[in-house]
């Protein structure tokens, strides 16, 4: 058997040559390529037809069927009162020395400072943290407090190290809570 096949291959190498092997060779793959390609179309489609019948049916998150038009001064009203009222600023800052805790953070001294503008609807507090800790206590507590209070943004991060071979960073963090004035 072994040398019939050999046989065969030496009489198609002088006949042919390698060159026509392997262009037979390609027009076999090209041939059950070719062949092929009707299966797949076919599938394709039908994966379309599902895919577009589940769409139809399937309602997206979130989405409102009837667009609704508001004044903008509707709209402005209605995105001020999402707001909490200033008298849950205790209850906010006490969140955040809880996070503290939690996270193993002291907050030794802290800055605030209340903006208000006259025509302005909302009122900003601003507390400012020193803070000397490890990193990973700085990142946990500060996203404890952005994931617990909605109203409240980080202004500003800034960390220092005294030695490269220091744990400790030396860092300043900001957070502004933004309130509807009562």
């Amino acid at each position: 058997m072994k040398r019939a096949l050999m046989g065969i291959w030496r009489r198609m190498l002088r006949y042919a040559g390698p060159y026509g092997i392997a262009g037979v060779a390609l027009l076999m793959a090209a041939l059950l390529l070719a062949s092929w390609i009707p299966h797949l179309q076919r599938q394709g489609q039908a994966l379309r037809i599902a895919v577009a019948a589940k769409s139809a049916t399937t309602p997206i998150p979130g989405s409102v069927s009837v667009a609704r038009r508001m004044p903008v001064g509707e709209q402005v009203v209605e995105f001020v009162a999402a707001f909490p009222l200033l008298s849950q600023n205790p209850s906010d800052l006490d969140e955040v020395f809880q996070s503290a805790r939690r996270r193993n953070v002291q907050l030794l001294r802290g800055e605030y400072q209340l903006k208000q503008e006259a025509n302005a609807p909302l009122v900003i507090y601003t507390a400012t943290f020193p803070v000397r800790t490890n990193y990973g206590s700085i990142k946990d507590f500060t996203a404890d407090v952005l994931r617990a209070l909605p109203n409240a943004s980080m202004d500003e991060l800034r960390m220092n190290r005294s030695a490269s071979g220091s744990t400790e960073l030396e860092s300043v963090i900001r957070f502004s809570f933004v309130y509807r004035k009562p």
